[in-house]
């Protein structure tokens, strides 16, 4: 799978990078956190970081022998 492919897997917004803290670009949402003092923290990957955490998420796959699906980062695996 191409760049083009696995960005397309995302849903896009305009937000800030938790990985490389670039404001005002497009990114997706993966996670969030919410500590006990009540603040909430939305977790956003732009598309350079994405790509990054992508590949690096292909490489453990192909380390530990596990199947590699594009397009998780963020979902809850159970």
């Amino acid at each position: 799978m191409d760049r083009g492919e696995i960005l397309g897997l995302y849903e896009w917004a305009i937000g800030v990078c938790f990985r490389c803290a670039t404001a005002n670009t497009a990114t997706t949402h993966l996670g969030e956190i919410d500590p006990p003092a009540g603040d909430h923290y939305d977790i956003r990957a732009c598309e350079k970081c994405l790509v990054e955490l992508e590949e690096e998420r292909r490489r453990y796959a192909e380390r530990t022998g596990r199947e590699y699906t594009p397009g998780q980062l963020g979902r809850c695996e159970l």
